[in-house]
């Protein structure tokens, strides 16, 4: 097992949290990347190289997803066949935590399963007070918000959909190398990607430990939920750019060259529809097996009938009730544009492999209550290698 901490100017916190994990497993491989910190926070690294962690730097400041994909590269260039678990730098993750989603995700490698093991944040620690239980304000909004759109996008429930505290098998870690996504939008694609790419979700509920305040965090709220948010974002412009723009320039063309209005609007609709499927498809495609065109195409009329059968019903129902139509219009396409995006995702674009085994991806991301538990086996592993619990970082005095 290699835990891989991706760190950016951290403090005392990630120094007590290296050694709290030496404390109960001493044995265990620490992999810290310094993403670009600078001189200034050297010290800390120097002392984390004298405890005997490994230290990969980065000259300058890329981001944690370029952190991430440093250390896997290194993990398995340097350990291969050994799981990796990454936690993060501000102690908010408890050793004991972190060594559980370890020992799941060696029980899962050892099954030969592509996997990643999640430590969703769901219950409360005994050792903090009520400040340190309460979520902060952008956290809690963030996670709702990625929790939601998530479920949107891949009909799948994942608890926590921004914990750092996760678990790979070695068998998955060519894939995630070819993930995009150098800033903490990488996290969130590679759970997007997973439910398309014959990857297991597989959550283990851990305690949520937050600093008041959050201060640690480097998440800048505006342009990183611009990055975690870009499918969606890129599917309302597709949407907006093929059928509103090409729509209207495509009927003035036609009625221009003399065709009839009622050919020219249905000859417009044709073409804006061939012009945003083409690219939905692309924006669609995020590391699964492409679907045929064909398939797609079939699919993607079906629901476009169906959108526009929704449509219908909605505004006159809507305008029934003496909404006016402009009123009746925005809502309606606030309702119908995330099904269309939804439908769209995992159902006219699923990657061909999706489409054969949606049981199984059922089964492994939808347990009851939205939570797998570790095994009772994997608990008697960890009371047989002496992991004591309770213990937080910040209670391992240097």
């Amino acid at each position: 097992m290699i835990i891989l901490i991706p760190a950016y100017k951290p403090d005392q916190s990630l120094v007590r949290l290296a050694r709290a994990l030496r404390a109960q497993d001493p044995a265990v491989e620490i992999l810290v990347i310094d993403d670009g910190s600078g001189s200034a926070y050297a010290p800390i690294f120097t002392e984390l190289r004298i405890d005997g962690v490994t230290v990969q730097t980065h000259p300058a400041n890329r981001g944690k997803g370029a952190a991430l994909r440093t250390g896997i590269a290194w993990a398995k260039a340097n350990r291969p066949g050994e799981v990796i678990v990454t936690a993060d730098a501000d102690g908010q993750h408890l050793p004991r935590d972190i060594f559980r989603v370890g020992v799941r995700t060696e029980t899962a490698a050892a099954a030969g399963q592509r996997s990643i093991i999640l430590g969703v944040r769901t219950k409360p620690d005994p050792n903090a007070g009520e400040e340190g239980t309460r979520v902060p304000l952008r956290s809690k909004i963030g996670n709702s918000a990625t929790v939601g759109f998530f479920a949107l996008a891949t009909g799948a429930r994942v608890a926590d959909t921004q914990t750092g505290l996760r678990g790979f098998t070695p068998q998955i870690l060519d894939w995630l190398l070819q993930i995009p996504g150098d800033k903490y939008e990488y996290e969130f694609s590679m759970l997007l990607r997973a439910t398309r790419a014959d990857v297991d979700l597989v959550q283990v509920p851990i305690v949520k430990v937050y600093e008041p305040g959050n201060p640690t965090s480097h998440f800048r709220p505006l342009q990183d939920s611009a990055l975690i948010y870009a499918p969606l974002l890129a599917f309302l412009a597709s949407s907006f750019l093929t059928g509103f723009l090409v729509d209207a320039i495509a009927l003035f063309i036609l009625v221009g060259l003399g065709a009839p209005l009622l050919a020219a609007v249905v000859g417009a609709r044709i073409i804006s529809a061939l012009t945003n499927f083409t690219v939905n498809r692309m924006l669609m495609h995020d590391g699964g097996a492409r679907p045929s065109a064909s398939s797609s195409l079939v699919r993607y009329a079906v629901l476009a009938v169906g959108i526009l059968a929704a449509n219908a019903a909605l505004m006159e129902t809507l305008t029934g009730l003496g909404v006016s139509l402009l009123v009746a219009k925005i809502l309606t396409e606030l309702i119908l544009i995330p099904v269309s995006f939804a439908v769209q995702r995992h159902w006219v674009f699923l990657p061909a492999q999706s489409q054969e085994k949606p049981r199984e991806k059922a089964v492994a991301t939808n347990a009851p209550s939205g939570l797998r538990a570790v095994s009772s086996y994997e608990s008697a592993r960890m009371e047989a290698a002496g992991i004591r619990t309770g213990v937080r970082a910040s209670q391992v005095r240097p």
